[in-house]
């Protein structure tokens, strides 16, 4: 598995995380792993987004994580 860090969740970030969301079977079969949205840096929340565990506001929580890739 390859963890991943989104930063922005605004038209590009949150269209990322889609794009793997929906394609996740594509790329675990031509990567050989898959992805795992790990975290999604942004200002803003998002209560009712499929991905609302996953954003934080703190960049040094993503950066001292020695999974993400």
């Amino acid at each position: 598995m390859i963890s991943i860090a989104i930063l922005g969740y605004g038209t590009v970030g949150s269209g990322v995380a889609e794009v793997c969301r929906m394609n996740s079977d594509v790329i675990r079969q031509r990567v050989g792993r898959s992805i795992d949205i790990r975290y999604i840096l942004d200002i803003r929340d998002f209560p009712d987004d499929p991905f609302a565990d996953r954003i934080t506001r703190d960049a040094d929580r993503i950066i001292n994580d020695p999974d993400v890739s």
